[in-house]
């Protein structure tokens, strides 16, 4: 008889993440540019992009240009790919709210720290969205 012994990622995280920013239009257009890089992320298909190639080849020359007409440079191939995973993203004038059951949201982070956005992350397993500690 064989024992299998294994680990699985099928807890979900149950994230929240809060940006809040200082104008109801950074809101908005950090919420038009990920829109515009989930929509080119999607195309391109980053998820799959291979990580041990050339620099210049973790990009689709789309991808490259977008980035550089929305000046953000701190994104690499791993965030792109973050976009298009299962999240749900919601504004509410100066204020973004993403949930999603995944780990990885350093994208979002980036994008809304950028936009100068005071960040707040939180497993809704822990606060739950009628507790008052979740803001």
């Amino acid at each position: 008889m064989k024992i299998w012994n294994g680990y699985g990622s099928e807890h979900s995280m149950n994230l929240v993440l809060i940006g809040k920013f200082q104008r109801a239009q950074d809101a908005e257009k950090v919420e038009r540019d990920i829109g515009k890089l989930s929509a080119q992320a999607s195309k391109d298909d980053s998820h799959t992009i291979a990580f041990d190639g050339p620099a210049d080849q973790r990009f689709s020359d789309e991808m490259l240009s977008l980035l550089g007409k929305l000046n953000l440079n701190t994104l690499g191939p791993a965030d792109l790919s973050q976009l298009v995973s299962d999240h749900h993203l919601e504004r509410k004038d100066d204020r973004i709210t993403v949930t999603t059951d995944e780990a990885e949201v350093s994208a979002f982070v980036k994008l809304f720290i950028e936009a100068g956005a005071k960040v707040e992350i939180f497993s809704a397993h822990d606060y739950p969205s009628d507790s008052p500690d979740a803001s």
